[in-house]
């Protein structure tokens, strides 16, 4: 939307607030007055059938009509349309000679310059001819080609000097041959304006005139310069002299020029001292020329909607002329005019129009950012990138880190979304702390969900955390059915692994009981192994002997016993030993190859086939909590 004439909104503004003031002031009149009539009591009475409230409504909409018209005027434009220009002309190609005789000065300020001047002259009266421009001294070359952008062909005029050609001379045969190349359109006229001094000439230019006429070129030929001649200047100052050291002269050569005019069914004419030629030329023979329908170009033309703000303003006038002052029981005043009112009154200031109403003039649009984009498209690492990217100027701004943390859960990257919610709960916004401990509550049984095959024990923790989140939502807002549903959900899961984890302990427990026992039955049968058997023959022992061996198997006793000790302390020992790399190897997400077995065994069906199925985006997990 763009104004053509913006001038008018201004004056539209100061016009609106000029009438806001005259109407105040004509109120305050109107207050004295009554005071003067009537005193305060009675003028209540008089009075009560007056809507102060009305009145105003009724101000409003005048003003606002007023303002519409001036939009109007102003000629809001939207939108464009092409439009084919066709016009009626003819096609005139100027032959400008720049040979160092045209910087003579028997014309001031010189040929060439006064040249110059009565062509810009002649081509502004012209509409609608196409115009083109030929430079030429021993040689011409097309400089504009035929156009009616007069614009474009003043630019092209006015970077023609006596330098433009490098071969000296006057070639009018070339010019004319060269022109006849140019105006190659037969359904046109073709004109060729010659603007020369006549002087030097190349090659035969009265054979060329002819060879034009055959193909329909019309020729006038313009003199620039006098009969008697000027000495030619040059540019380091003096004048040009021929071989003998004299100076030269150069004259106007009209005869030569008369005759390629008569040649082509032409006209001669004199330049003369203010350009006056090429007016005769004009006037004499262009206008009298038919024109034909030319289509140049096609317009980009901008699409006027000024009848959309005209016609408010006559619908706001209709409603001032049905709204009446008087109180009435039912207000039939419309909906946009009550809320406008309202805000006017609680406002106390009749600007608030003014910038509604500018307001109401800019077409505006609510565009989501690129990560909300991102997102929606379902492209997470997208929305997770730019989401990065802003928080690094705004690190602690709760709705960016929530944002991040969303789409850190959708890209599986549990760790930092669990971060990130958590820093969103800084906010001061009941309802994003709400969503951040939900969604917490979410990545941290994602997390555990993750780690249940492999490390049931940490599973136990990221799901003790989750309740934990989702307890806090329920302390916000009890009647969440959403979190209710998940926080049930995973403590039902919670207890049940728990529980198999008990039976697992238990178990262990059993097996090592029963490795002791078996331990203590093997020691049993080795101590029996190596005492003497009832049937193996006995030496005979006397009374000393029989003390001796008793302290001897006492002894052994002992050594046994502190042996089982020793033995059961490196197995405790070992078994924390063990536990303790277990715990640092599951930290670093490392598995020992039974308990990759086991961890494969597990995700097998009957069948044998694996279950495993990659978390992502696009596939939903095994557990049916709910996002947010």
């Amino acid at each position: 939307m763009n104004f053509a004439q913006p001038l008018w909104l201004i004056s539209g503004f100061g016009v609106c607030i000029a009438l806001s003031l005259l109407i105040r002031a004509l109120h305050e009149r109107r207050k004295t007055q009554l005071a003067k009539f009537a005193a305060r009591k009675l003028l209540s009475r008089l009075t009560k059938n007056i809507s102060n409230r009305k009145r105003r409504i009724k101000n409003i909409i005048i003003i606002s009509a007023v303002f519409m018209c001036f939009v109007a005027l102003a000629r809001p434009q939207y939108g464009f349309k092409w439009v084919e220009i066709k016009r009626k002309g003819i096609d005139i190609l100027f032959a400008l000679d720049t040979s160092k005789s045209m910087l003579a000065e028997d014309i001031k300020p010189n040929r060439l310059e006064r040249a110059h001047y009565a062509i810009l002259d002649f081509v502004r009266q012209l509409d609608g001819d196409r115009v083109g421009l030929m430079p030429f001294a021993g040689s011409a070359f097309l400089m504009c080609p035929l156009t009616l952008d007069y614009n474009a062909f003043e630019h092209s005029l006015s970077a023609v000097t006596a330098d433009i050609i490098p071969q000296g001379g006057t070639g009018i045969a070339a010019v004319i041959n060269t022109a006849t190349m140019t105006l190659n359109n037969s359904a046109n006229h073709k004109i060729l304006i010659l603007i020369t001094d006549g002087e030097d000439l190349q090659g035969d230019a009265l054979q060329a005139a002819t060879d034009g006429a055959a193909e329909g070129l019309t020729i006038y030929t313009v003199g620039v310069g006098t009969g008697e001649g000027e000495l030619i200047p040059l540019a380091g100052g003096g004048f040009v002299k021929d071989r003998q050291g004299k100076f030269i002269t150069s004259k106007l050569d009209e005869q030569t020029l008369e005759k390629i005019a008569e040649k082509s069914n032409g006209l001669y004419v004199p330049l003369g001292s203010s350009g006056e030629g090429l007016e005769t030329v004009y006037q004499q023979k262009l206008s009298l020329i038919p024109k034909e329908e030319l289509a140049e170009r096609r317009k980009k033309v901008p699409l006027e909607r000024f009848e959309y703000p005209l016609a408010l303003a006559i619908i706001l006038l209709i409603c001032d002329f049905l709204l009446s002052e008087r109180k009435s029981k039912k207000s039939l005043t419309l909906p946009l005019i009550k809320s406008v009112s309202r805000r006017i009154r609680r406002k106390g200031n009749l600007l608030t129009l003014v910038l509604l109403l500018t307001t109401g003039l800019q077409h505006t649009e609510a565009h989501s950012s690129e990560g909300e984009e991102a997102y929606s498209q379902e492209n997470y690492i997208a929305a997770s990138e730019y989401y990065s990217q802003r928080l690094q100027a705004a690190p602690d701004d709760p709705k960016l880190n929530y944002n991040f943390g969303a789409a850190a859960y959708k890209n599986n990257m549990f760790d930092d979304a669990i971060a990130s919610f958590s820093k969103a709960l800084k906010s001061n916004n009941v309802d994003l702390q709400k969503k951040a401990y939900y969604n917490r509550g979410s990545s941290y049984y994602r997390k555990g969900l993750g780690m249940v095959q492999g490390d049931p024990q940490a599973t136990v923790q990221q799901w003790q955390k989750a309740l934990e989140s989702l307890e806090a939502v329920l302390e916000l807002s009890n009647d969440d059915k959403d979190a209710v549903y998940n926080h049930e959900l995973i403590k039902k899961q919670l207890d049940e692994l728990q529980k198999q984890l008990e039976q697992k302990e238990q178990k262990e427990r059993q097996q090592d009981d029963q490795k002791g026992d078996q331990k203590g039955d093997q020691k049993k049968n080795d101590s029996q192994d190596q005492s003497p058997g009832e049937d193996s023959p006995q030496p005979e022992k006397k009374d000393g002997e029989k003390d001796g061996d008793k302290a001897q198997e006492s002894d052994q006793d002992k050594m046994n016993q502190a042996s089982n000790t020793n033995d059961e302390k490196r197995e405790k020992d070992g078994k924390e030993e063990q536990a303790a790399m277990d715990a640092q190897r599951q930290q670093q997400g490392k598995m020992t190859k039974e308990e990759a077995e086991r961890l494969l065994n597990g995700l097998k069906s009957e069948e044998g086939e694996l279950n495993f199925v990659p978390l992502s985006r696009n596939t939903e997990t095994n557990s049916n909590v709910r996002d947010w």
